[in-house]
């Protein structure tokens, strides 16, 4: 998996010691940012072609997302820290961070005059 590789040389790690809690953490962005774009099956080419692979197409994002998750590991339950004169929060969903490096989300419309009773 290219984006396992990619985060591990982020992170600096030379060992499969921690690729299961990187491919779950990778698995929670894809998931995560399936449900920010809004469209389980986002068309990214002309014609559309589906379904994406979230984790090759928006790679820079899943790679900023699964970085700040490892790096955040054992502060899960922590809103916002202060040390000295330093202020830190972290959020629970999608970091701007990520949300920066993703097109934005779709709308979905209901069709105009189309009832579900009979």
């Amino acid at each position: 998996m290219a984006a396992l590789d990619d985060i591990k040389d982020v992170l600096g790690i030379n060992d499969a010691s921690k690729d299961n809690l990187l491919s779950i953490y990778i698995r929670r962005g894809v998931t995560l940012v399936t449900a920010y774009m809004n469209a389980p099956d986002v068309p990214i080419t002309d014609p559309p072609t589906l379904p994406v692979d979230v984790a090759t197409v928006y790679a820079d994002a899943i790679i900023e997302y699964v970085t700040l998750c490892y790096r955040k590991k054992g502060n899960e339950g922590i809103k916002s820290f202060r040390q000295g004169g330093r202020l830190g929060i972290y959020e629970d969903s999608l970091q701007q961070s990520v949300k920066d490096l993703l097109p934005s989300p779709y709308i979905r419309m209901a069709r105009a005059g189309y009832c579900y009773d009979r």
